[in-house]
């Protein structure tokens, strides 16, 4: 039986160095993932605890937000997991199958003859054969899934920075509401001062307790909608939205010049990770196709070595072959399988490129509008908002309107500034949209200033207090002759347009 071990370690070892040798790959591709990712103008830092701790110490940026989504999402830790089944696969695809041991144990029923052994030792010649062709497609495969799984890793940041903004966004708002919320209140306490002198109707404190009641609605759902947001932000994160962590209330104000359409669209073609995956796809199932058009005619192949002994006591050894002899059947459906994913890959390239394309014009398009509303605001509405204002006051002063017109067209500016600051929010969501579409950082991301809108402009008086003076107005009945006092003064609301002229213009991109 040594003769029989002897021939197949023998055919073994040979089999062994026409295999070579394949390993899984070094880190599962994890370091392969992240510098795709790398290339697209994202880095991936270290998911050490201490470093996601440091991150979260500080007022989360941006850049931060992704920093640790990158670090700490679980579905995306997820999506890293998967790219063990691609390196088990290559690990698969570089060995033979083991070999097949076999044994026959016969007894004989004539006296004095011995019972019949035969053992076999058999591996697969046709996994010998198409080892190179499998290991090639095992690697296509595994980059396809890298790029894919870099896609991923993308588009996970895209949610984190978009999750952001729909806070700090939020924050924004509410911190405007929260204090249009205190200004009703003290307005509708004056009120109550006027009322107890004599000096306002019933009807005219009934309206401004329920403007002191709507601003606190507004003010309320503006809060809900805060913590909505921040929940969603923290789900991406990895964290809870109780939590320690902050965000500033804080937009950054829109760039100056924006990237041009056409170079966008040659960028997204080149960087764009699903569309690489879906090319790679599509390589990978030519290839198939052609190993499987010349192995479907080889059929099963096995070599081996027996050894049996007769009943008479001869021993008999030599090496085995079993062949699947492709007269019957060729294999024509695998060819045929082969051949439809091979279409449907094309297909998905084809489907991509136009989605690509699409995507691109859509996104620049979202951002041109978004960036044209935040000029109109900035440029035409809020000035105009602020300048009616400032002429109600004084038609107040001069009896030529009533108070309750006077603060409806408060409200109009207030609900602008809300606007204004919701058109900011939405320009920076169309950016990242954008540079989703892309598949990389946009190349203006470089310019972005560190000018930021601050709310508190927006209700803060010239001289730090709140605007009553249409409620002074109302007071001057007892002294027709005065039409503007000091109190008025000291509590005019801050009408000048040049004060947000100079907190937009000033805060473009240089």
């Amino acid at each position: 039986m040594h003769k029989l071990f002897a021939s197949g370690a023998t055919l073994l070892s040979a089999v062994s160095v026409m295999s070579g040798c394949a390993g899984a790959p070094a880190d599962l591709g994890r370091s392969g993932v992240d510098s795709l990712v790398s290339e697209r103008g994202l880095t991936v830092n270290d998911g050490s605890a201490e470093a996601l701790r440091r991150l979260i110490e500080q007022p989360l940026t941006p850049l931060n937000a992704v920093r640790v989504a990158l670090m700490n999402n679980p579905e995306l830790q997820a999506t890293y997991a998967s790219l063990g089944h691609g390196a088990a696969d290559i690990y698969e695809a570089g060995r033979i199958s083991n070999p097949v041991f076999s044994g026959v144990f016969l007894d004989s029923d004539e006296s004095g003859m011995r019972d019949q052994l035969t053992f076999g030792l058999a591996t697969s010649f046709t996994d010998l054969i198409t080892l190179g062709a499998r290991k090639r497609l095992s690697v296509g495969a595994f980059a396809a899934l890298k790029q894919s799984v870099a896609a991923e890793v993308l588009r996970t940041a895209a949610q984190a920075e978009k999750a952001y903004y729909r806070y700090v966004g939020a924050k924004q708002v509410a911190t405007l509401r929260a204090q249009v919320a205190r200004a009703g209140a003290l307005s509708a306490a004056l009120a109550e001062r006027f009322r107890d002198a004599g000096n306002l109707t019933p009807r005219e404190l009934a309206i401004e307790r329920a403007a002191a009641s709507e601003a606190r609605l507004a003010s309320l759902q503006a809060q809900a909608t805060a913590v909505e947001a921040r929940t969603e932000l923290a789900a991406i994160l990895g964290l809870s939205a109780g939590d320690e962590w902050q965000a500033p209330a804080q937009l950054h104000l829109p760039l100056q010049h924006e990237d041009e359409l056409d170079a966008l669209l040659a960028l997204a073609l080149n960087s764009r990770l699903d569309l690489a995956a879906a090319r790679t796809r599509a390589d990978v199932m030519a290839d198939r196709l052609g190993v499987v058009n010349w192995t479907r005619w080889l059929g099963e192949l096995d070599v081996g070595a027996e050894r049996e002994r007769e009943t008479d006591g001869v021993k008999l050894i030599g090496p085995t072959i079993d062949w699947e002899v492709p007269i019957l059947n060729q294999h024509r459906d695998a060819l045929l399988r082969a051949d439809a994913d091979l279409q449907v890959a094309i297909a998905e390239v084809r489907g991509l490129l136009t989605a690509v394309d699409n995507e691109v014009r859509l996104a620049h398009a979202r951002v041109e509008n978004a960036k044209a509303r935040v000029q109109e605001y900035r440029d035409i509405l809020i000035p105009q908002r602020i300048e009616s204002v400032a002429r109600g006051q004084e038609e107040v002063n001069f009896m030529l309107i009533g108070i309750f017109e006077l603060i409806s067209l408060k409200q109009e500016e207030y609900d602008t500034y809300q606007g204004y600051l919701e058109a900011i929010r939405d320009y920076w969501l169309a950016r990242t949209e954008l540079s989703l579409a892309s598949g990389a950082a946009l190349p203006s991301s470089a310019h972005v200033s560190d000018k930021k809108i601050d709310v508190e402009e927006f209700v803060r008086p010239s001289s730090g207090g709140m605007d009553h003076s249409g409620h002074g107005s109302m007071e001057n009945r007892q002294d027709r002759k005065t039409t503007e006092t000091d109190e008025h003064k000291g509590h005019s609301m801050q009408t000048p347009a040049e004060k947000v002229e100079h907190n937009n213009h000033d805060g473009g991109s240089q």
